[in-house]
């Protein structure tokens, strides 16, 4: 059965979900799985042949293969230094579009064969000249029928997919990602959503900071073992990896628990570590507690207040935990809607933005009134420094930025190259000039003939 494929790359990790057609009617989005579940780490790993393989598999070859694997590299895509992988420097967006050749790859082989379209939900800080970059990779490796959409709104196709938006109504979309947060207000038109004010980003809070947070309590009790680790050993480098993975999961199992215990497992020691929910939430409440206030900030780019919100939607895992859901709806006075898989939210707004290029006007289904309409209301700022303002409503699916022109470099070039050969021939009449010259010729009349030259 034909399909689209959505794929929200994360800085930290990747997911996907697709949308079948039937006919003319589209199925609901649904997560699909890439590895042991749907959620897979944002990492690449190069392999002798040259290709690429992502996620866990790639994750497990950081201890024995560092060098050979790429991480971060989502939020390197538009720098002018390329990432050094192994032996050679590889451009960001060609780690981004290998990331995603990956996952669509991964899609087909368990689907039986290659999605329709793809829609890509991508950082909010990414503007038109790195949508540009990424869309140049990608065709590079084949894949051209490829949507881009900023995570925000992917996130909010989501949410009006499943949840009723009144036309007008101004909602937030709040996401704090692995290695920051976001904060965008849209408002819901008849085609679609628009952003609305300016969208805010933040590299704190994180799912980082609180991963972190976690392994310094862990140090506290084992500090002396952490220090004595030698890290050019293999063995005791793979315990303190798998410490940090301890760290992630207590984290993600205390925002369902009351308790959990982490693995120890040092050189001469083997032991548990327990956590309680209370003990968690005491070291999370200062990163979490800047969530409200980010929001707020957001809001008010709009000129609006938290009276004139339809609602507050928090996406990405840590959406789950229940103290920042508390601090929201104390601070806010309205309590926010979470999904049963916040992680997933956007993967699966990116697969409706895909049915969205695909649909007809005779087209029905779950997603018929999802389609994307992304304006600027009352700011000239857009998602990124370097993104050009925004003069008019784009059409409903068409989410990708306008592209920037590059500079102009193979002039720029030429021109040097010309200055260059001409301060060498000046150079070789004046040598020249030196040894054919009588040895009587006046200086004066040396450098008249070298400025004759010049002029």
């Amino acid at each position: 059965m034909p399909y689209v494929l959505g794929i929200h790359l994360g800085a930290t990790a990747t997911t996907a979900a697709i949308a079948r057609r039937d006919g003319s009617r589209w199925s609901a989005a649904v997560p699909v799985p890439l590895g042991a579940g749907p959620v897979v780490p944002t990492v690449l790993c190069k392999v002798q042949d040259g290709s690429f393989v992502a996620g866990e598999a790639a994750q497990r070859q950081e201890i024995t293969h560092h060098e050979w694997v790429a991480r971060g590299f989502t939020g390197r895509l538009g720098d002018d230094l390329p990432l050094l992988v192994g032996s050679e420097f590889i451009p960001a967006q060609r780690l981004v579009a290998s990331m995603v050749e990956w996952v669509a790859d991964a899609v087909a082989h368990r689907q039986g064969h290659p999605a329709e379209h793809i829609a890509i939900a991508h950082s909010a800080t990414w503007g038109p000249h790195r949508t540009r970059l990424a869309h140049q990779a990608l065709a590079q490796l084949g894949l051209t029928d490829v949507t881009l959409v900023a995570e925000p709104m992917a996130v909010a196709l989501d949410y009006a997919a499943k949840q009723r938006v009144a036309e007008h109504e101004p909602i937030v979309i709040a996401n704090v990602g692995g290695s920051g947060f976001d904060a965008t207000v849209l408002r819901r038109r008849e085609r679609g959503f628009e952003v609305v004010g300016s969208p805010l980003n933040s590299d704190h809070p994180s799912g980082q900071d609180l991963d972190d947070e976690i392994f310094a309590a862990v140090r506290a009790e084992f500090g002396d073992r952490l220090d004595a680790l030698d890290l050019a050993d293999l063995n005791q480098r793979a315990a303190l990896a798998h410490l940090r993975a301890e760290c992630v999961r207590a984290k993600e199992a205390l925002s369902h628990q009351q308790g959990v215990q982490l693995r120890v497992e040092l050189p001469g020691v083997r032991t548990e570590f327990a956590l309680s929910r209370s003990r968690y939430e005491q070291l999370a409440r200062p990163h979490l507690e800047r969530v409200p206030e980010l929001i707020l900030q957001a809001v008010q780019s709009a000129t609006l207040s938290t009276d004139d919100l339809d609602s507050v939607v928090l996406a990405g895992g840590t959406a789950r935990t229940p103290l920042l859901k508390q601090l929201v709806a104390e601070r806010l006075q309205l309590p926010p809607q979470v999904d049963v898989a916040p992680e997933l939210a956007a993967a699966g707004g990116a697969a409706l933005a895909a049915v969205q290029v695909l649909s007809t006007d005779t087209d029905q289904g779950s997603v018929a009134e999802t389609s994307v309409l992304m304006r600027i209301e009352g700011s000239e700022e857009s998602f990124d420094d370097d993104a050009e303002p925004v003069e008019a409503p784009r059409p409903p699916v068409d989410v990708e930025p306008l592209p920037l022109e590059p500079p102009d470099e193979d002039r720029a070039r030429r021109i040097k190259i010309i200055k260059m050969s001409i301060a060498a021939v000046l150079i070789i009449g004046g040598l020249l000039l030196t040894f054919f010259l009588p040895n009587n010729a006046p200086l004066g009349g040396v450098l008249s003939a070298i400025q004759h030259m010049r002029q």
